[in-house]
């Protein structure tokens, strides 16, 4: 009964070794960036857009930035390096534009300060007093946008 266990196990583990050599894309689990030329209309607005926006609020809140890339992200709307690049969800673009200035803000804001202190949240306020109800609109409509595909 072992070597018929051990026989079909070797079947299935050919089988797929098989697999993976004639579609090598198949057992690929990592994320998939569109290459140039594929992004969809709706990332390219998002591009856009948030370049736009990000080169308004870092000129008025005098900070330099990294790069801005437009990411496929399934919890975050928005992430902040120490090296100062930023990643927006493209999904995000899709919300009316004081939410998008709200996370724009926010990203920019951890330039100044690498956590969510007070301190922080202040900074946030202080470009964006209506930060609270932005923040609640993600909350309330954020499922809707990220199941957006």
């Amino acid at each position: 009964m072992e070597s018929l266990g051990g026989s079909v196990i070797r079947e299935v583990k050919d089988f797929l070794r098989e697999l993976r050599t004639e579609l090598p894309g198949l057992f690929d689990t990592r994320p998939r960036q569109p290459g140039p030329g594929l992004e969809s209309p709706l990332r390219e607005k998002a591009r856009s857009l948030f370049t736009e926006r990000v080169d308004y609020w870092r000129r008025r809140m005098g900070v330099s930035v990294g790069r801005i890339r437009i990411k496929d992200q399934r919890t975050l709307w928005g992430s902040c390096s120490n090296s100062g690049n930023l990643n927006f969800n493209w999904r995000a673009s899709l919300a009316p534009i004081e939410v998008v200035d709200y996370l724009v803000i926010h990203e920019l804001s951890h330039l100044f300060e690498m956590n969510h202190s007070p301190r922080f949240w202040r900074r946030v306020e202080s470009w964006c007093p209506d930060w609270r109800r932005h923040r609640r609109w993600l909350l309330d409509n954020g499922p809707r946008l990220k199941a957006t595909s």
